[in-house]
């Protein structure tokens, strides 16, 4: 709706600062005819913004931009050393699974189904199925169908990040197609640097493969890359691994620069980098921020994404640019896999290439953005003071830190009453986020969700109250 696009655009100038704090918005009248759109437009932009709190009403004023809803602090950002560390121990550390009957909303990063367009979604599927002819019986291309690697192409050249689709590779999923980009550039025994800290299911993927891990310390504009650079120097690792937008689970985003920089060192001293971008189109900003691949000029990055978080995870479909790796990557690809099922394809073709995707992206991030204000201002009012959370450039999930509490046997006890929430260990080698949660704020705050937090909530203070802190 035109509404929504004007809401987004002045969302973005708040955001980058061009409408400052507390300044006046102009008047409805005024901004119909900036807009050139009808009174009745304009109204409902400016309820839109007020509905999700960018802008407040103030009587016989006018329309003012909101302060932004701040804690007032966020998690801190251990800094240390790097070294090589084994991923032995993980196998029985902590299994999400034990005791639970079933994942909750909390836990997993993922959107609640009354974000997902499940009915245009099935539609979609319907008419590529139908489309597919003879082709239904023949086995898949093991690169991928060439209408669905044209599609995307065409998706992420509309949004400034060209590539050619005969550089694709369609995978089951982002995590497969991270776990074909391992197997390509690294070997058992290897090194792997990653993000401090770094998403469960990467950590547990490099275990699988008995590779070592190296955690990368966060900063505040993404990574260390001063360290990562010193270790490069160094030959201490095989490859690097990184989420670069909106990472799981602090929400962290990388500067332009620093991807520039990370690509540079890619490329200088020849080490293949590894992208898991399956946030980058979750930004709270109405523009794509370009992934580190952008800036490789000579095909050390291997760039990573899927519509598992954005669409639908049990699709399970993904893909990735493997650069120069592009051979090797497909080879070993094709001779694992076979091909992706090809009516699954067709489906996210059609819906791609009607529009639907960047309709659907469009609404979610908006969506998104409330959510996060929602649970932020939620939490801040329930749980203890010196609570600091989190304030992510996009993604779903939100990163706290509660001074004293030992997350572990909070865990422990949210199992036991069927609570589901990651803890700040299941993202670590290291001993430095034990008083850290991840809580996924991909549902709308509904009275169940409300629930939840309130018995998150009420287990921290008797985790507090019984002093069972941290050594």
């Amino acid at each position: 709706m035109r509404y929504q696009g004007i809401a987004e655009k002045i969302i973005d100038d708040i955001s980058h600062k061009k409408l400052a704090q507390g300044s006046r918005m102009p008047s409805l009248r005024k901004l119909a005819q900036q807009f050139d759109v009808s009174m009745t437009t304009a109204i409902n932009t400016y309820h839109h913004l007020e509905e999700l709190s960018w802008i407040i009403a103030k009587p016989q004023s006018g329309f003012y931009v909101s302060q932004p809803l701040l804690s007032s602090q966020t998690p801190a950002l251990p800094q240390f050393r790097s070294q090589p560390k084994s991923l032995a121990f993980r196998e029985s550390e902590i299994d999400y699974l034990t005791g639970l009957q079933q994942p909750g909303p909390l836990g997993i990063s993922q959107l609640g189904s009354s974000m997902l367009p499940t009915e245009s979604l099935q539609r979609s599927m319907k008419r590529g199925l139908k489309r597919l002819d003879q082709q239904l019986h023949t086995y898949p291309d093991r690169q991928g169908d060439p209408a669905l690697r044209k599609a995307l192409a065409q998706h992420f050249s509309n949004q400034g990040f060209p590539f050619k689709d005969e550089e694709l590779v369609i995978t089951g999923g982002c995590i497969n197609a991270v776990r074909m980009a391992l197997e390509t550039v690294s070997g058992p025994g290897d090194t792997i640097a990653v993000n401090s800290p770094c998403f469960s299911g990467l950590l547990e993927l490099l275990a699988e493969l008995d590779r070592q891990v190296i955690e990368i310390p966060s900063t505040d504009e993404g990574v260390d890359l001063d360290q990562f650079e010193h270790l490069l120097q160094a030959t201490t690792v095989k490859a690097g691994l990184f989420s670069t937008s909106h990472m799981n689970p602090q929400g962290i985003s990388m500067s332009a620069q620093q991807k520039q920089r990370l690509a540079e060192l890619a490329n200088q001293y020849r080490i293949p980098v590894i992208e898991d971008d399956i946030y980058i189109e979750l930004g709270q900003s109405k523009t794509l921020p370009l992934p580190t691949k952008h800036w490789d000029k000579g095909g050390f990055l291997l760039w990573c994404s899927s519509v598992s978080k954005t669409l639908s995870a049990g699709l399970r479909l993904g893909w990735c640019l493997p650069g120069r790796f592009l051979n090797t990557y497909l080879h070993r690809h094709a001779v694992s896999h076979f091909g992706i099922s090809t009516p699954i394809q067709a489906g996210l073709t059609d819906f791609i290439s009607t529009g639907q995707y960047q309709n659907h992206l469009n609404k979610v991030r908006l969506t998104l953005q409330q959510n996060l204000r929602d649970y932020r201002a939620f939490l801040m009012q329930t749980l203890p003071p010196d609570t600091a959370i989190s304030n992510p450039t996009g993604g779903m999930v939100l990163w706290l830190q509660i001074p004293g509490l030992n997350s572990k046997q909070l865990w422990q006890r949210a199992v036991q009453q069927q609570l589901d929430l990651r803890i700040g260990p299941a993202f670590t080698t290291l001993d430095l986020y034990q008083s850290y949660i991840r809580l996924n704020a991909g549902w709308p705050l509904d009275e169940a969700i409300q629930s939840q937090l309130e018995h998150f909530s009420a287990l921290v203070d008797q985790s507090l109250a019984l002093d069972q802190r941290i050594p």
